[in-house]
């Protein structure tokens, strides 16, 4: 089947006219703000430039080539600029805030779709520890500080430009187009024409529901694929549309792995099994604690892997066998008190893991429902 790099053959010759996109559009574009656009796109919406001119110096620089971590995304830069529906396109403010002490990633950068109207792309988490971090604090700190600092890039954005404007971004990017939808000041909501969400994460929905989400909700276009796992995390206020993978479990969240129709990824009727049973494993494992106890564990876990002194999961990949020595060792430097914490929040893990196993798994279903028969009769 298709996938995008087949719809920029397809469409790649056409120009997008008078700001309006495509689904297929606003995965490439959100999938664009995870390049390496450090040293050639300022921070700044005063200077801007084509795409095709970065691309061209982003793939001739090896030093930022080797910060690409996804497969397909070197290819996705190149094809993308080479086409006249992308590479014409000026970009601006290109922001990658990277900070341990605050346990903050964030980046995003603006597309100008034309004169008026503009492609805010929030980039998701990266391979780094910290981007990684910062995920699991979504079970214990509202708001994150990337997610304020989405904000704050969106409402700089429509104070230098107003116009029309669109939000997106994957995985932890779709999280931050809409927490910058609803929770921007309500002139600036006003100029949103839709917010593109792709396998992110919900939101607590007490949360949520406290912001002007009611007032943005039918312009968000969520997209999971069918054994979503990231995408399922938390709730969904807004409605979702659940896209096909050629892959299987966590691969894919990988956009690649979307099969594509001409203007829109394949759509299916629901999520799979798999999905169900994480998704109900995840919020039983989170119900079972308190945020303090939440925030404990995340501690705890991410401080044992920083005692390897790498920054991101390549180097521990890379050093895995003089790692593994320094986690070994950490382990056993550990608190009574901490090393009890971590194996009884693992072990209440495994516990809510069998129990949905036991309720999704096909064979028990059917079994539940001679048991219940028998009772009948």
């Amino acid at each position: 089947m298709a996938d995008v790099f087949d719809y920029l053959y397809w469409r790649g010759d056409l120009k997008i006219k008078n700001g309006v996109i495509n689904d297929n559009d606003a995965i490439i574009l959100s999938r664009l703000s995870y390049m390496p656009f450090d040293n050639f796109v300022k921070d700044s919406f005063d200077e801007k430039q084509p795409l095709r001119a970065v691309a061209e110096k982003v793939l001739a620089s090896e030093e930022n080539l080797k910060k690409i971590f996804w497969k397909g995304d070197k290819e996705l830069l190149a094809d993308a600029a080479k086409s006249e529906r992308f590479g014409s396109m000026n970009i601006s403010c290109y922001k990658n805030i990277i900070d341990d002490e605050r346990q903050v990633q964030f980046s995003a950068v603006t597309f100008e779709l034309d004169s008026d109207h503009r492609f805010i792309s929030y980039r998701g988490t990266d391979n780094t520890l910290v981007g990684w971090q910062e995920d699991f604090n979504l079970y214990c700190t509202f708001p994150l500080p990337s997610q304020e600092l989405a904000v704050e890039y969106f409402e700089d954005a429509a104070k230098r430009y107003g116009g029309r404007f669109i939000l997106g971004g994957h995985s932890k990017g779709g999280n931050l187009a809409i927490y910058s939808g609803s929770f921007c000041k309500r002139e600036t909501q006003k100029l949103i024409d839709g917010i593109y969400n792709l396998d992110g994460p919900g939101f607590d929905g007490e949360a949520i529901r406290e912001s002007n989400f009611d007032l943005i909700k039918n312009r968000i276009y969520t997209y999971v694929p069918q054994s979503s796992i990231f995408g399922m995390m938390f709730e969904h206020e807004e409605s979702y549309t659940v896209v096909k993978s050629n892959q299987k479990g966590f691969l894919q969240h990988d956009i690649f792995s979307w099969e594509i129709e001409p203007t829109s990824p394949v759509k299916l009727n629901r999520i799979t099994e798999t999905s169900v049973f994480f998704d109900h494993t995840m919020k039983d494992f989170v119900s079972n604690m308190n945020t303090d106890e939440r925030k404990s564990f995340t501690e705890a876990l991410f401080n044992i892997l920083k005692t390897t002194e790498d920054k991101t999961f390549n180097d521990i990949l890379s050093n895995w066998f003089i790692d593994s020595g320094k986690i070994l060792m950490s382990l056993k430097n550990l608190s009574p008190e901490t090393r009890s914490m971590l194996s009884s929040t693992l072990l209440n893990f495994i516990k809510c893991a069998k129990n949905n196993f036991s309720d999704l798994n096909p064979v028990n279903k059917e079994f539940e429902k001679l048991k219940l028969k028998s009772v009948k009769t």
